[in-house]
């Protein structure tokens, strides 16, 4: 079944525009400024959250990959409000998702790396894994203060 493109390049383009962004459309490295995740959570934080802005910027780079970066899995083309938006849903989930997140993609790397038998990127993975266990842990431990 073919699907119907639901968000079109040419709405991204308008909004990038109207917002003040650079055109989000052609991203193809899902790297956000600290000034286009600022504008952005200033429209889509409706509700007052006391979201970090750095978390926010992160969580942007992460939730593009439901744009282009993925041509099999694109629902967004990239619209910054609709990425944002879904950054906000995961931040109502908990404020530390990126963090676990983090944490679980690292886990399913390090299993490939086991399962492939690579010492090196075994070692390399599990070292990027207790930093983000770390990372993790802290922002726990910040919540419980």
């Amino acid at each position: 079944m073919k699907l119907p493109e639901y968000i079109t390049v040419d709405e991204v383009k308008r909004v990038c525009k109207e917002i003040g962004l650079r055109d989000w459309s052609k991203i193809t490295d899902p790297s956000v400024s600290a000034e286009e995740a600022s504008t952005i959570l200033s429209i889509v934080n409706i509700q007052g959250m006391d979201i970090p802005l750095e978390s926010f910027r992160k969580g942007l780079e992460v939730e593009l990959e439901h744009g282009t970066r993925f041509e099999d899995a694109n629902v967004t083309n990239n619209h910054p409000i609709l990425t944002g938006n879904i950054v906000v849903a995961h931040l109502k989930e908990t404020m530390d998702y990126y963090e676990r997140l983090e944490v679980a993609e690292i886990e399913g790397d390090l299993l490939k790396a086991v399962l492939s038998k690579n010492l090196e990127k075994i070692e390399s993975k599990y070292k990027l894994l207790i930093a983000a266990q770390k990372t993790l842990n802290k922002s726990v431990a910040d919540q419980l203060k």
